[in-house]
């Protein structure tokens, strides 16, 4: 363990009695500066503590957490996971590989019409099989929404997580959720559609951080290269739609991180009529990030002091 000033990778020795947490990654015992956060915390081999370091910079050791807590979380469960020809679901696939029997991986390709080409190349690339279901005759039940794209948009995301999760049911497995840090606090995700998951592999990493772990595991340029999108109707990009491109949002979201007011936020290019528009759009979508609001009444509360 590091004894030096905060920043890099703090490894603490096994000092509990229970194993590995993975529901959240917990220590028994903290530097006095670590972070708040973490104070409440127990039960752990190790923790890699994200403190003040160099903009966007990938913690060594993140790819062991990745797989660390795929293997403690998934045991020996089957998983399903829908993709779309994308980096998102791509690398989830990949790390399940990597720490899964490939035959308890079951990956799906749930389009509207036509299928992405990047799919199958995908799976080539991923050396693991996938079926397609075409999903048009489910979305035909809503055709009343179909003059409102943001809505028939996410009637779509939900549908294709319904189906996923009655998979899931079918092999009594869990479903891998593909959404990155980046989308799930600016709620660039449909609630309870592709924000709806048993685990998120990828929840705590930046979009820009995908990238660069999908780069140390030698992703094909083609897809690292390609236009993030969720495909819910044509053309449609998610830089298009937040308004931003994924490198100039994400230093904006690490200042955040990092507590520092709008005025303390130097992210390059950035102005500050984007910063605050930004941070008004985390504060705007928190109501995405809570799996209940309950009035608080007894002693413990489901979604609040209750911890699991």
């Amino acid at each position: 363990m590091s004894n030096g000033a905060p920043g890099g990778r703090f490894e603490l020795p096994i000092s509990c009695e229970n194993k590995l947490s993975v529901k959240l990654f917990q220590a028994c015992a903290l530097p006095v500066w670590a972070t708040p956060a973490m104070l409440n915390l127990k039960d752990t081999r190790f923790i890699i503590i994200s403190t003040f370091l160099r903009l966007m910079e990938l913690l060594d050791g993140t790819i062991e957490v990745l797989d660390v807590f795929t293997r403690e979380f998934v045991g020996k469960r089957d998983v399903v996971l829908g993709i779309s020809g994308g980096i998102d679901s791509a690398l989830v696939a990949f790390i399940l590989k990597r720490n899964l029997e490939s035959r308890r991986i079951h990956l799906y390709s749930l389009p509207f019409g036509s299928e992405s080409r990047d799919v199958q190349k995908v799976s080539e690339f991923l050396g693991l099989p996938y079926e397609t279901v075409d999903m048009t005759p489910a979305l035909e039940f809503f055709s009343s929404f179909q003059g409102e794209r943001g809505v028939t948009g996410n009637i779509k995301a939900r549908l294709r997580m319904v189906y996923l999760y009655a998979k899931a049911n079918e092999y009594k497995g869990l479903v891998a959720g593909t959404s990155n840090k980046s989308e799930l606090l600016t709620g660039y995700f449909t609630k309870f559609g592709d924000g709806g998951s048993d685990f998120q592999i990828l929840g705590d990493l930046y979009k820009t951080q995908v990238y660069q772990v999908a780069k140390n595991y030698n992703f094909p340029d083609w897809l690292i290269k390609k236009p993030p999108s969720a495909d819910l109707w044509v053309g449609q990009t998610d830089e298009g739609e937040l308004g931003i491109t994924y490198e100039k949002l994400d230093r904006i979201l690490e200042c955040l991180e990092y507590l520092k007011s709008p005025e303390e936020c130097n992210a390059a290019d950035c102005s500050i009529k984007e910063i605050k528009r930004i941070y008004g759009m985390v504060q705007s979508n928190a109501h995405k990030r809570v799996n209940f609001y309950i009035p608080k009444i007894g002693f413990r509360s489901v979604g609040t002091d209750w911890m699991e």
